[in-house]
């Protein structure tokens, strides 16, 4: 089994009878595209591994140690960038700390934040269109705008904002909040 495969597997294991918010459907559909996102759009094995495996430790018992003995310091690195540090501070807390973290993070590491930030939002507008805004955007949705759009400002920070991922990115932001 290759890395990516194994991914899926260790993934697939860990997320077992987690389910998306919003909709009844398994938690692992959202790292399953992160993934299918990175790998679309030419990612090394590392960067889509890492995308497959970027909430394992953040929703589950696995821990950073056990993504690198399981995946390699490099894999365990990028997932340890799109991890957020502590869930039980405040949300406001914990998304600043992903606004500033990502600014200087490796392209890998703000690829993956990125095409986690697209399905989500992806997620949320087809949430909306079947249930919506109000039921969707749980949180003050000014509050939702300032999050997304400061992580997509991070992420294009000193790289290439032309990136496909981040055009993407970029798109759905302006279809979100036009």
């Amino acid at each position: 089994m290759d890395k990516i495969e194994y991914a899926i597997f260790y993934a697939t294991k860990a997320h077992k009878g987690q389910k998306r918010k919003q909709k009844d459907v398994d938690m692992i559909f959202h790292p399953f595209t992160v993934g299918m996102i990175l790998q679309r759009n030419g990612c090394d094995e590392d960067i889509v591994t890492a995308g497959i495996l970027h909430d394992v430790v953040e929703d589950t018992q696995h821990t950073f140690e056990d993504i690198e003995k399981e995946f390699g310091k490099k894999v365990r690195d990028y997932v340890y960038d799109a991890s957020e540090p502590d869930k039980s501070l405040p949300w406001k807390e914990r998304k600043q700390h992903t606004i500033n973290h990502i600014k200087t993070a490796p392209l890998g590491s703000k690829l993956i934040v990125a095409s986690d930030k697209i399905n989500n939002l992806e997620d949320s507008i087809s949430n909306i269109k079947e249930c919506g805004e109000d039921k969707v955007l749980s949180r003050n949705p000014e509050e939702q705008k300032w999050y997304y759009t400061s992580v997509y400002k991070s992420c294009i920070e000193n790289v290439d904002a032309n990136h496909p991922i981040f055009v993407r990115y970029k798109k759905v932001l302006e279809e979100l909040w036009k």
